[in-house]
Order: structure tokens, then C-alpha cells, then sequence
């Protein structure tokens, strides 16, 4: 069964791996004291309520906030920061958690789609700007990129909820090539990535973001990174949790290209993610700035540090 970093719950509930944060999305959820709107009451749900998804039972994720422990529906629960995947197959699209409630359209095979949430057996995703939200059956996504058949022109109905073809970081404009072939044999892979990302800056932030014109936290180091060659997909939370990159955890140290982990809301799971430039300075999409921009490992910058993964 797939396993997304971050959703490993939602795409396999007995394997969880570590927590993330969601909001509360309406104001008439309830969270309850277990997994059951039979059970005791523990509060309404506060809309935009910042939450921690530790677990899940069936359609029910189980909440920490503010100290407290409870349970409430999926369906009200979206995710701060989405997760890139692809369709594994061509993939249906409904208007809601359901087969029987119409079709959006259809993706085909290597379709990218961004996860914003779980609704009972049902993935909610939306495309790359976030105008087009639906829902596909678990089990049809993966996070590994996936060939498209041949002929295929990415989305087989123009109406589908996920991007029709490339995930922010394909072959498009704004560097060198994805394949990371070198331009020149005196570059490394670090320094076109470093390059790049200098030759954004200004670039606005957006939350829904769209490589190259914008950009948020994550989706600027995924971007300048694959452009370089190397694979660093998905939220701030599921690139500070790839283990295939080293980690490093003292800021003493950091090399030029590592890439930078912080918690920035003190609840333990990474939220901003940025690529460091040497001697205390790093590049980032800033939603503070509303900008990339180039910034310094300031105080505060390193208590809120979390680790570092390194590039190889």
C-alpha cells in the first residue's frame, strides 16, 4: 500500500509514522473522546483550529490540540501543507467521497496531484492551483513519479481535479534541465541548484502555489533541487522525514546545498523548509516576505532548527 510521508496514516492506518499538522475547515465539526459521534463531546470544532494528526480509525483521525486528545471526521480536516502524488493508474475523479456522486473527470497514468486531505476511503486532492478540489479512491495514487502511457497528454478530461501533466518540477521553464545533466563539468549538482534558486528570488509566495511563477516554503527547494537532479518532493514535513538523505543536526555543521528543517510553530513537526547558502545565510520562500529571499540563521531561526538533510 502506498506510503506518503506524511499520509502514511490515511494510506495505512496500522503504520503510522509521525504526526502532522491539519486545520479544522468547519465550524460545525465536533471533536469527540473516541472515535464516535456517540461518545462524549469534547468541544465543537473551531474552524481554522490548528490541529496534530496522530492517528486513524476508519473514517475518524484522532487530534492533539492545546494538550488535549480527541477524535473527529476526516472529512473536516485539511492538511497545512499538501503532499505531492501521482495516479498510478488511470484514475477517476468524483465531486465528493463517493462513486455515486458524479465525476469531475478522469487522470490518466502519471497524473500529479496534490493530497489535501482523507474523507472515508477517499484521497481529496486538488491541482496545481488549487481552483479544482475532488476526490479519488485510495489505492490509485503512489508518490513515485509514473510514466505516462505513451500518447498520453496527462489528464484525459480537461475538467479533472489534478494537474494534467507536470508536478512543478518537470522540464519546464526556470533552470537547466530535470535530468540534472551537467551543463557544465565544472558545476556541481549543488551549485546550478543553488544558481537557480538565487536567479528566483523575488518570485511571490503563494500558499497554492505554481512553479516557476510562485512558489511556497517546500515547492521552491523541491523545484530548484529536481532541477539540479535531485528528488526532494512533497511538504516541509515530508522532506525534513526522507531518509534517504543524511541528517545532520547541529547548525555548527551545515554545508552549502543542505537543506534546512524548522519548526516555526513549536509543535514538533517540520513546517518551513529552506536551502542553505554557507556562512549563516540561507534561501527560502518566505510567506512572511511574501517572496523568495535570501535570509541569515538568525537566534531565533536556530532555535527553531530542527535537522538538516544533506544532499548526495
Amino acid at each position: 500500500m502506498l506510503m506518503l510521508a506524511l499520509l502514511c496514516a490515511a494510506l495505512a492506518p496500522t503504520a503510522m509514522a509521525a504526526s502532522y499538522s491539519a486545520k479544522i475547515n468547519s465550524s460545525s465539526s465536533k471533536i469527540y473522546k473516541s472515535p464516535s459521534s456517540s461518545s462524549k463531546v469534547l468541544c465543537n470544532g473551531v474552524k481554522n483550529l490548528r490541529v496534530s494528526i496522530t492517528g486513524y480509525s476508519g473514517d475518524w483521525a484522532r487530534i492533539t490540540y492545546k494538550g488535549y486528545t480527541g477524535y473527529i471526521k476526516c472529512e473536516y480536516l485539511t492538511l497545512s501543507s499538501r503532499i505531492t502524488a501521482y495516479t498510478a493508474k488511470s484514475t477517476p475523479v468524483y465531486k465528493r467521497a463517493s462513486s455515486s456522486s458524479g465525476k469531475l473527470g478522469t487522470l490518466s497514468t502519471g497524473s500529479t496531484v496534490y493530497i489535501v486531505g482523507m474523507d472515508d476511503g477517499y484521497y481529496r486532492i486538488q491541482n496545481r492551483s488549487g481552483s479544482v478540489t475532488g476526490y479519488v479512491k485510495a489505492g490509485s495514487l503512489t508518490n513515485k513519479k509514473v510514466s505516462a502511457p505513451a500518447g498520453s497528454s496527462g489528464s484525459s478530461s480537461s475538467s479533472s481535479g489534478g494537474s494534467s501533466s507536470s508536478g512543478g518540477s518537470s522540464s519546464s521553464s526556470g533552470g537547466s534541465s530535470s535530468s540534472g545533466g551537467s551543463s557544465s563539468s565544472s558545476t556541481s549538482k549543488i551549485d546550478r541548484a543553488i544558481t537557480l534558486a538565487k536567479s528566483l528570488i523575488g518570485r511571490p509566495y503563494a500558499t497554492s502555489d505554481n512553479p516557476p511563477s510562485s512558489f511556497n516554503c517546500s515547492s521552491f527547494v523541491e523545484y530548484c533541487m529536481e532541477k539540479a537532479g535531485y528528488s526532494m518532493k512533497g511538504t516541509a514535513a515530508s522532506q525534513a522525514a526522507d531518509g534517504s538523505y543524511a541528517k545532520i543536526t547541529s547548525t555548527s555543521s551545515l554545508k552549502k546545498g543542505d537543506i534546512l528543517c524548522f519548526d516555526t510553530d513549536g509543535d514538533g513537526v517540520c513546517d518551513h523548509t529552506a536551502i542553505y547558502l554557507g556562512s549563516g545565510s540561507f534561501i527560502e520562500a518566505s510567506q512572511n516576505a511574501g517572496k523568495v529571499q535570501t535570509n541569515g540563521m538568525s537566534s531565533w531561526y536556530k532555535a527553531h532548527f530542527l535537522w538538516a538533510r544533506r544532499p548526495a
